[in-house]
């Protein structure tokens, strides 16, 4: 390791140790919600151009398995075929109204509602529309042109037969409410909104990658971040490229024209989100050191298209995204599942399955350790699904010397570590939160850590994003089993470990989750996605 990968090695470290929650100490925050500053929940650029795009109609009632299968036909590049792709991924899925409080709802998950994850989209030429540098508005459900390629950009676009989308975070919009920690949850938030997109391509039978060649600056550049004059505290990071086909494409290729592009003039300045800020160093540090160099190890191309499983929802596809809500509450006693919708729901979060997991072409490092509270036909207990092989030795052989680590069936990674009843504990893991222990089961994401990170210091992000993917497709597994989920970012990480027997940082617990019946509160009003429009 060079000094100056081992320099930024210690400060993501030290980052995340910092930024552990503890019994007896949280995480440093505002320690109280300021609501006078609370930022935009929606990033403007006043006076650009809009593109309005299309609203579905009505839904295709897909079958649940097109979110995994892809089509047998492509749908081709068009405004009306990006509109339903950003409608059911980063678009508005309802509104919620209690007495005078009004607020929406996303396709997206966030970390407490907040969505800090902003899309881009570069377009080639299309019906009624030239080549374009675009920025999603979800509040409007329109494009903000944010600069206009020129003809040999439109051509390369065209040639290359298909488009990128650029994701950046706004750290403000989560330091907000949690101070410190709130860089890790944009990192879950992306990955999450990767999983969305990727979901979203596949019903439109697009394949979708991200492309890990090029460097933060170069994508910074491209957008023109390094023109704009962005309010103290507000700037935006971008986090990756990705590039959705109609065509084979050259990762290398796409890095490499991306790097070249010098020409591009943004003229429109980004909207103000709060009146003022508190300032958050260690979050700008830990940004700064786990940027990444022009190439990122760790990459493999190991994903195939699954084949066909037994298992359908009575949900179609777009009902289920529709459908995805973050649970607030548990109905102790509905809150069951069986072995089978339960099987089936991890096996969907392995890497090999294909889409959304082909987005991302780095090796798994995220493995679940689940506390099974009510799944009929499985004894409640600690379980582990190790999602690479390669590291079940190194968790054996660091988690409890007690450990059974019997592995149910052949067909499925799935091992019982310790039979008993965890509720309480999965409770108290959460910061207390009952919808951990209420639930038929929870989990925490454990990621192989010190090994990576010394490594290359800038995978720390993609850790996360790692987890957010995986929360995703639990997400819409719940949601297809007629269950709901929620993720949990707030939880004691190093008792975490101590369950589990781990000592040291060569395993550290990043997300927490849990799935369960959930109990709506009747005296919240819902309203439609996009009603404001038609007023």
């Amino acid at each position: 390791m060079s000094i100056d990968q081992s320099k930024k090695y210690g400060i993501v470290k030290d980052y995340h140790q910092q930024t552990k929650h503890q019994l007896h100490r949280y995480a440093r925050s505002p320690g109280y919600l300021d609501w006078d500053n609370q930022p935009l929940p929606y990033r403007l650029f006043d006076g650009a151009p809009q593109i309005q795009l299309p609203l579905i109609d009505k839904d295709r009632e897909l079958p649940y398995s097109s979110l995994y299968q892809p089509k047998s036909s492509r749908d081709s590049i068009s405004i009306e075929s990006i509109a339903s792709m950003l409608e059911l991924s980063m678009g508005l899925s309802a509104w919620k109204k209690y007495g005078a409080s009004e607020w929406a709802l996303r396709m997206n998950p966030s970390s407490g509602n907040l969505h800090p994850t902003e899309c881009y989209l570069v377009l080639p030429d299309l019906a009624r529309q030239k080549a374009c540098v675009t920025h999603y508005n979800p509040y409007l459900h329109a494009l903000e042109v944010r600069a206009l390629l020129d003809r040999s950009q439109a051509l390369w676009l065209e040639s290359c037969g298909g488009f990128g989308i650029i994701l950046t975070s706004i750290p403000w919009r989560e330091a907000w409410k949690y101070g410190e920690r709130a860089f890790r949850y944009c990192q879950h938030d992306l990955g999450h909104a990767l999983g969305a997109l990727r979901y979203s391509c596949n019903l439109n039978g697009w394949k979708m990658t991200l492309i890990p060649q090029i460097s933060e600056k170069t994508l910074e550049h491209f957008l023109g971040f390094d023109q704009l004059r962005w309010v103290d505290g507000e700037a935006e990071h971008v986090d990756c490229l990705c590039w959705v086909e109609s065509k084979h494409y050259d990762s290398k290729a796409i890095s490499e024209w991306f790097s070249l592009q010098q020409n591009l003039t943004y003229q429109h300045s980004p909207n103000r989100l709060s009146p003022e800020h508190a300032n958050w160093e260690i979050i700008d540090k830990v940004q700064k050191a786990s940027r990444p160099n022009d190439s990122i190890a760790l990459q493999t191309s190991n994903y195939s298209n699954p084949g066909e499983n037994a298992f359908t929802s009575t949900f179609a596809a777009e009902a289920i995204i529709r459908r995805r809500r973050s649970a607030q509450n548990y109905d102790l006693q509905a809150s069951r599942t069986d072995l089978v919708a339960f099987s089936h729901a991890l096996e969907k979060t392995l890497p090999h399955n294909g889409c959304p997991f082909d987005v991302f072409p780095y090796e798994a490092q995220v493995h679940l350790a689940i506390f099974v509270h009510a799944v009929e036909g499985l004894d409640s207990g600690l379980y582990m699904l190790v999602r690479n092989a390669e590291h079940l030795e190194s968790l054996k052989k660091l988690t409890h010397s007690n450990f059974d680590w019997y592995q149910l069936t052949e067909s499925l990674p799935l091992y019982c570590l310790q039979k008993g009843d965890f509720r309480a504990r999965a409770q108290m893991l959460s910061c207390m939160q009952a919808i951990a222990g209420d639930s038929a089961y929870a989990l925490g994401m454990l990621a192989h850590f010190d090994s990576v990170l010394r490594q290359d210091p800038s995978l720390y992000p993609r850790l996360y994003w790692e987890t957010g993917l995986v929360g995703q497709v639990l997400y819409l597994e719940a949601e297809a089993h007629n269950l709901r989920a929620t993720g949990i970012g707030c939880f004691f990480d190093d008792e975490m470990h101590k369950i589990l027997g781990l000592k040291g940082g060569e395993w550290q617990s990043l997300y927490h989750f849990t799935v369960g019946k959930h109990v709506d509160d009747d005296r919240v009003e819902t309203k439609s996605p996009y009603y404001h429009l038609k007023l």
